[in-house]
């Protein structure tokens, strides 16, 4: 009787042990310290960590099921779409994990907002539109650029940039006259908000023995309404890969471009916030 006894007793507790508890995560909120740009950020998917086991990545909002019964140590990490590719969900390298302890029973649900940051070695540079356009004409463009002041189209502060193509004109060339730097073995990231009735391309001019080649970086998307109006998207775009296809590169300067999908096509790009993260 008492081997059976005991036998019902574990089986009890193992039956208990396998009803999940879940967290909830309804949001995120982003903070950045002084001179860090904007707290703008999209961050699609959360790493989520039981003492240090990865419980699973899950699209937020997200409601997380975790065997637990009593206290533990959940950590949560933000995760991006690499160059906004669905198939290419990273942890966002700049960012440390959320830490957080939770105390629950099988079948308690917590809800748990994280709290994300840059690791504060992070070099972050970000050029908006505050103070007019940076960007300056490359030899083959037609096109313009110039900071605007519209409150019905600016995503944040006072200015945008916007770039335009009218009907008779056939190429959006600009870049940022300023060489970024780069070296092979680190982590290049640009954060960038914008809107575009017609996809367009980022890229960076590159110097290597005296000669200066264009690399594309990546192609997006366009996102503008129907009725024209833009519809601000965020993108992070990886631009590792390129410095380490060529060390010995000297210079690296980014390009924006953009041609009509079709001749006579009116095109608009919207820019703002452009966010070099790095280390």
């Amino acid at each position: 009787m008492i081997g059976c006894g005991l036998a019902l007793l574990i089986f009890s507790q193992c039956k208990k042990a396998e009803v999940p508890a879940f967290i909830h995560i309804p949001a995120y909120v982003f903070q950045v310290r002084p001179g860090e740009g904007t707290a703008n950020q999209k961050i699609t998917e959360a790493w989520v960590y039981n003492n240090e086991q990865l419980l699973g990545i899950y699209d937020l909002p997200a409601v997380v099921p975790f065997v637990q019964d009593g206290s533990t140590n959940i950590q949560i990490f933000p995760g991006i779409k690499n160059n906004g590719l669905s198939d290419s969900r990273i942890k966002y390298v700049f960012c440390p994990g959320f830490d957080t302890i939770v105390s629950v029973q099988p079948g308690d649900s917590v809800s748990v907002t994280p709290k994300f940051e840059y690791f504060e070695q992070a070099v972050i540079e970000e050029l908006g539109f505050e103070s007019g356009n940076f960007l300056v004409s490359m030899p083959g463009n037609n096109g313009t650029f110039s900071a605007i002041t519209d409150p019905n189209v600016v995503f944040e502060g006072n200015r945008c940039g916007k770039g335009v193509i009218d009907a008779s004109q056939s190429r959006l060339y600009f870049m940022r006259d300023e060489n970024l730097g780069y070296s092979a073995g680190n982590y290049y990231f640009l954060e960038m908000n914008y809107s575009a009735n017609n996809k367009f391309s980022v890229g960076l001019l590159i110097t290597e023995g005296g000669i200066e080649t264009k690399y594309f970086a990546l192609i997006i998307n366009p996102t503008q309404n129907s009725d024209g109006t833009p519809n601000w998207n965020k993108i992070y775009v990886d631009f590792g890969d390129l410095p380490s296809k060529h060390p010995q590169a000297t210079s690296f300067k980014f390009f924006v471009e953009m041609i009509p999908d079709e001749s006579g096509k009116a095109c608009e790009l919207y820019l703002d916030n452009l966010k070099w993260v790095q280390w």
